[in-house]
């Protein structure tokens, strides 16, 4: 996952990686860097540093820097736990969509969950919620796990990612692979309805919440609502196994 932009950390070069790695572990200190600074701490040259600084998207180092410092200024945002249930902060036709998503889960063959980070963790409780209402459900989120190979010969996928950002680089290599299979739905749950990640999906559930980091890259987002529709979701699946 990039902190500082949207770019692929695997494809950087070594040295790359190397500088990368410097500026996440320094992010206090890049509003008073020069771009030497930066090659000398990271051991390598200027040149290399702005070319990273161009993957990440930035015109140049002054625009990196001023990304950099709204960052650190973003207002801390005092919120109440309750939040996370308000309605609206769901779509209006929030119970039509999860019945449309529950009918599709009792007809799958396979479920699976994936996300990274925070969401992976969700991923794993989600799994293991829905397994133990009698579904085959599963999660990853090791996205250089083949899972398009595991999916090749079966029938009736379905395949829940869940993002706060909805531009997570490696769910959305995974989900691109996975369109390919017509026997694969694809759902989301992110809070980003025009993301990236929801626009792959065939079905996408979107909720309200604020996205909050510390130090840029540490996601102190709540994952309350991805966890109360989940577990919606799963009620409603487990009241009609119950006929």
């Amino acid at each position: 996952m990039s902190f500082f932009g949207n770019i692929d950390f695997q494809k950087l070069t070594f040295t790359e990686k190397v500088i990368y790695n410097y500026l996440k572990n320094n992010v206090d200190k890049i509003p008073y860097l020069h771009v030497r600074d930066i090659a000398l701490e990271a051991h390598a040259g200027s040149s290399s540093v702005m070319r990273l600084i161009h993957k990440m998207g930035f015109d140049s180092y002054i625009d990196f820097k001023e990304y950099i410092k709204g960052q650190k200024e973003a207002p801390v945002v005092e919120d109440s736990i309750f939040k996370a249930f308000l309605p609206e902060d769901y779509p209006k036709n929030i119970e039509e969509i999860l019945e449309e998503l529950a009918d599709k889960i009792i007809n799958s063959d396979n479920l699976i969950f994936t996300g990274i980070g925070a969401s992976g963790l969700i991923c794993d409780y989600a799994a293991r919620r829905f397994a133990g209402i009698g579904i085959n459900s599963f999660s990853f989120s090791d996205v250089t796990y083949p899972i398009s190979t595991k999916l090749k010969n079966t029938a009736y996928n379905l395949v829940i990612a869940l993002s706060i950002s909805g531009e997570t680089n490696e769910i959305i290599e995974v989900l691109t692979s996975l369109q390919e299979n017509k026997d694969i739905t694809i759902a989301a749950i992110t809070p980003n309805v025009n993301s990236t990640i929801a626009q792959l999906s065939d079905i996408a559930i979107s909720y309200r919440v604020d996205e909050r980091r510390v130090n840029i890259h540490y996601d102190l987002s709540s994952q309350l609502p991805a966890v109360f529709l989940l577990e919606s979701l799963s009620e409603l699946v487990y009241q009609r196994s119950l006929g």
